[in-house]
């Protein structure tokens, strides 16, 4: 995965630099066919929850991750599963998004908002009601499976909720900015990105600034998309990668299980394929690079290797360190006029500070390196 900052006067601009590679996940276990329709997926302090989709009970279930059985059932009251597509969480309450809209024409949309203490000491919650129409929705007649509309995907992220649309037309996804509180809404139109799949989950990793979204296409292949380094909600604008599954099925939900990997549930797929809960090992793919404005350098992660370049182009003499949290300066070498060094990545996981000492000036620049490339 490359990592391309530019700056100019006195501001970073992230340029998306696309890259795509091959992976194959783990299966952890299928699931109990109660749960053939699983479409969303959930981490609440290391316990993996679920729902299913349209027409299912209002109901969400704790999963057993080894052996895929439900652990616990929580009865939502005031709800109706319409189409329960994906699921989210803060620190204070769970979202559930009943926004299936494989026509294009409901204008019930909505997402249930639940208590996370309840959640915890209780199997008959409460839930408040966020509804809402999109900002540039105006047509609402039904087209089975072929809108822009239909919506499978949600996150949390900092006070606002986001959106991801499963576009059946041209196979990208909107993203829409919601609000938290209940009430009727209108969900901002962002952005829309090019993904050539049908998103139906995502989950936001805030600890490393990184987006996932899984999806699939019509034929059963699955993808996986990771967005890094962007600012704010401009979730399309920094740096994105896209894995491809080595396995067929319908990925359905998404949730970060620590240490770099990611929890995926499928439904039953194709009437044969049984519904099955995934684990994806991302440590190859989840790197960051934080360059403040007035450092002089350029940073990238590719091909194996750490490439540092000048942002003015113009050679820089002075000392480059490359120096691991505990101290250890794992690459020390002086620069004579250089604008360009490559060094090669085989240094393990954990938080560097590149430092270049120039004259009187020192830039430093912080990598997060999730795994060797």
């Amino acid at each position: 995965m490359r990592f391309l900052l530019l700056m100019i006067t006195g501001f970073i601009f992230l340029l998306p630099v696309k890259s795509q590679n091959f992976i194959t996940p783990t299966i952890l276990t299928t699931l109990t066919p109660d749960l053939n329709e699983t479409s969303g997926l959930i981490n609440l302090n290391g316990e993996i929850w679920t729902h299913t989709d349209n027409g299912g009970e209002p109901e969400l279930y704790r999963i057993n991750t080894t052996d895929g059985n439900i652990i616990r059932t929580v009865e939502v009251h005031d709800a109706n599963n319409v189409d329960w597509e994906d699921i989210a969480c803060d620190e204070d309450y769970v979202y559930i998004g009943d926004f299936g809209n494989n026509d294009g024409s409901r204008t019930n949309l909505k997402v249930y908002r639940v208590s996370r203490s309840d959640l915890a000491s209780s199997n008959d919650v409460d839930a408040d009601k966020i509804e809402f129409t999109y900002s540039d929705q105006t047509n609402f007649e039904p087209n089975y499976h072929y809108t822009n509309f239909d919506c499978e995907a949600l996150t949390s992220f900092q006070d606002k909720l986001y959106l991801f649309s499963k576009n059946w037309v041209d196979s990208q996804t909107k993203v829409y900015e919601l609000s938290k509180e209940p009430g009727e809404h209108i969900a901002e139109y962002l952005a829309t990105f090019d993904v050539n799949c049908l998103v139906t989950g995502a989950e936001m990793i805030s600890s490393l600034n990184t987006l996932l979204l899984t999806g699939y296409n019509e034929s059963g292949g699955t993808y996986t998309w990771l967005f890094s380094v962007f600012t704010g909600a401009g979730f399309f604008e920094g740096n994105n990668n896209k894995l491809i599954w080595t396995t067929l099925t319908q990925a359905e939900g998404i949730c970060y299980a620590g240490n770099n990997e990611a929890y995926v549930s499928s439904e039953k797929f194709a009437g044969v394929i049984e519904p099955t809960l995934f684990s994806l090992d991302l440590s190859g793919y989840m790197t960051q690079v934080d360059v403040p404005v007035n450092s002089p350098l350029q940073v990238f992660t590719y091909n194996n290797q750490l490439e540092i370049v000048t942002q003015s182009g113009k050679g820089l003499t002075g000392n480059l360190q490359i120096i691991a949290l505990n101290g250890n300066v794992m690459m020390n070498e002086v620069l004579r006029y250089q604008s360009f060094i490559k060094i090669p990545l085989s240094f393990p996981k954990g938080i560097y500070l590149i430092s270049l000492k120039s004259g009187s000036n020192i830039f430093s620049v912080k990598m997060y390196l999730a795994g060797q490339f």
